[in-house]
């Protein structure tokens, strides 16, 4: 074999333990950039660019989101002060295997699975998918994968 491939065969075999030391990391941003985005866009990405959107709210209880000087100002669904959404930021974990991502809200298992509220009896909250198996997830997270192959193998 000539020097140059061997340089490279070594170059590659050096390259891909990093790479892997990396991919935790790479899933955590994607994931949360994915639920920033399904809160962006007031809807779940089920698969590249398609959202199922979520549930509005009931006309009756749009007066509460668009008071003082927001009024006639309407925020983003779950969006009054953004601390669900900033939540998943805070608590997400990684380790050299996996990505874990959590929030201790109380309120963030509701909305996401569209449980019981708490509210008057048999009032169930209306499922607002914020994170979650998606093709899209999957498609970004291979999108970034790839690109760290082709940046080893060049």
């Amino acid at each position: 074999m000539n020097n140059s491939f061997q340089r490279k065969l070594r170059q590659i075999e050096t390259r891909i333990p990093q790479m892997v030391r990396r991919l935790p990391n790479i899933a955590k941003v994607e994931g949360l950039d994915f639920i920033h985005d399904n809160f962006k866009h007031r809807g779940f990405e089920t698969s590249p660019g398609k959202y199922k959107k979520w549930k509005s709210r009931k006309r009756s209880t749009l007066r509460n989101y668009t008071k003082g000087k927001r009024r006639g100002k309407q925020h983003g669904m779950l969006q009054k002060t953004g601390k669900l959404r900033r939540s998943w930021d805070n608590e997400t974990t990684s380790t050299a295997t996996q990505v874990a991502f959590t929030s201790s809200l109380p309120y963030a298992a509701v909305h996401n699975e569209g449980l019981k509220a708490g509210r008057p009896p048999g009032f169930k909250m209306p499922e607002r998918e914020m994170i979650g198996p998606s093709a899209a997830i999957d498609s970004r997270i291979g999108n970034k994968l790839d690109k760290l192959a082709d940046d080893i193998f060049k």
